[in-house]
Parts: C-alpha cells; sequence; structure tokens
C-alpha cells in the first residue's frame, strides 16, 4: 500500500477484548467448576497476529484482558506483552457492571489489575467494561476507575463528541464507543462483535464514518471466538444444566461461535482500505501526557 494512500485514510483503533468465553460461558451458567480453553485462546492470538501483520500494518493491538484469564494463564497474557502488544484490563469476571455496587466494583477492578500486573509486570493503564455494560448514571463507576486507569473505552454515544461533558470533571480520557441508530432508531449498531460478523461490511463503514464525522476517532472491537470457531462448549461440557436449558445454550452457540465468523478476513479487508490503524490505544494518552 503506497504512502500517498495511507494518508487518505481516516485514523481507526483496532482492539480485542481478550475473554476466556469457555470459562465465562460456563460460570454464567452456573458451571461449578468452569474450565478454560487455552489451546483455542492460543490459536485465535496467532491468527490475531497474522491479521495485524497482513491488514494492520503490523501495528501492535490493545487486550482488554479479565483479571480470571491473567489469573488462570499468565504466560499466555505474558507472551502477548512480550510480544508488544498493550494489555488494558476488562474487570474482573466478564460481568456486566450495571449489576454491580460501588464497593463491589472497587473490589473486583483491584483484583484484575493485581492479576495483570503479577502476569505481565505493570499495571494496565486502560480500561474496558464487559458488554460496555456501565449505566450512565452510575457515574460513581467513572469516577472509580478514573482513580486506578489513564483512559477508558466504555462509554456508548451517539452524540457528536463536544456535546459529551459527562467527563468534564474526571481526570479519565474516554475513547467513546460510537453507537449508530438504526431503523428510527429502535435498534444501535455497534462496530464489532457480533454486529461486525453478521451485518455486510459496509454497515460497520457507515457506522464508523458517521462516529467519525462527529469527532469520534472509530473503534473496531473484536473478540478471539471470532477467529476461531474452537471456543464451542460441547454438549458434554454442559451436562449440569437441565436438558431444555442444556439444548438452548448448545444451539446459541451458533451465534457466538460460527455465524459470520468466515466473513472476518473479508470485512477486515474493507475497513483498512478505508481507516488506518493508529496502534496500540494508550500510544494517545502517552502522547498527550
Amino acid at each position: 500500500m503506497n504512502e500517498s494512500f495511507k494518508k487518505k485514510r481516516k485514523p481507526f483503533y483496532f482492539s480485542i477484548d481478550l475473554e476466556d468465553f469457555c470459562y465465562d460461558l460456563k460460570r454464567s451458567l452456573g458451571d461449578p467448576k468452569p474450565s478454560s480453553n487455552l489451546e483455542a485462546l492460543e490459536k485465535s492470538y496467532r491468527i490475531i497476529q497474522k491479521f495485524s501483520e497482513d491488514y494492520l500494518d503490523g501495528k501492535k493491538i490493545t487486550f482488554f484482558t479479565t483479571g480470571i484469564l491473567a489469573k488462570k494463564h499468565p504466560e499466555f497474557l505474558k507472551r502477548i506483552h512480550e510480544d508488544g502488544h498493550e494489555i488494558g484490563c476488562h474487570y474482573n469476571f466478564h460481568d456486566n457492571i450495571f449489576l454491580s455496587n460501588r464497593k463491589e466494583f472497587s473490589n473486583q477492578l483491584d483484583q484484575a489489575i493485581s492479576s495483570i500486573e503479577k502476569a505481565i509486570g505493570e499495571k494496565p493503564i486502560g480500561f474496558r467494561a464487559p458488554n460496555f455494560a456501565i449505566n450512565p448514571e452510575n457515574k460513581w463507576a467513572y469516577e472509580e476507575l478514573a482513580l486506578r486507569f489513564k483512559y477508558d473505552s466504555s462509554y456508548q454515544t451517539s452524540s457528536n463528541i463536544e456535546d459529551v461533558d459527562y467527563f468534564n470533571n474526571l481526570n479519565l480520557k474516554e475513547f467513546f464507543i460510537y453507537v449508530m441508530p438504526i431503523l428510527r432508531g429502535k435498534f444501535n449498531f455497534r462496530a464489532g462483535g457480533t454486529f461486525f460478523r453478521l451485518f455486510p461490511s459496509s454497515t460497520t463503514i457507515k457506522c464508523m464514518v458517521e462516529g467519525s464525522s462527529m469527532g469520534h476517532v472509530p473503534l473496531l472491537y473484536l473478540h478471539p471466538y471470532e477467529f476461531t470457531p474452537d471456543f464451542w462448549v460441547t454438549w458434554k461440557e454442559l451436562s449440569f444444566m437441565p436438558f431444555i436449558e442444556r439444548l438452548i445454550i448448545w444451539f446459541r452457540q451458533l451465534q457466538w461461535c460460527w455465524l459470520g465468523h468466515r466473513s472476518v478476513k473479508k470485512k477486515i479487508k474493507d475497513i483498512v482500505a478505508l481507516f488506518e490503524h493508529q496502534g496500540p490505544m494508550n500510544r494517545i494518552v502517552e502522547t498527550e501526557n
């Protein structure tokens, strides 16, 4: 790709929400002894590395990881860090923060930070909430984040960046998640995850262009299970569940671990034809400081 073409592309950030899908799913369903699938995690990382080399000009990526993954697989996380990628925090467990309270939230943050620091030798400076699930009215959550991190990437908005004054009194840089209203505002679209796999790349591009026009640097986020179907939790592994619930969850994995996976490579190519990845998200924070 020649230099003159690169200069025409708009900036964006590509990041990975590094979740232990098998552990998280089984834990959420009540498995008394949820287990991981380290082999699938390692395979997805190799694929992501190749994507970085082929489509992101070899630039490094921000991986928002859960504390439990760092605790269970520190060597895996250390390898990602030693490869030059940024390790951010994705909470301790993959839980929705709006179901928590300030005390529990603070405790879980500190546990996550401790596990990540033990794994890679330094504290993370960035945070992203699982499922972006912090209610706007829970400003105490962002106050706690500001005590521990330099930046956050959890706040969803459809507004122009100049109209978002939520963080004016917080010492916390925000990488906003732009959400594009569709179907006359009845549905909000994000550039990443299941949206990325199930919708055509033109919809993701439209969302990113619209967000850029409103002053936001577009963010494209994906997960390890977007790159390989190997995270599928088997029928036998769900044996602790009642039959009907077990059947529903087994089929629901079609959405998470199969649908749209073959289109990911082409869609990323479509994105980088118009947008240029800026590298780890901590770079802009370090530059501003």
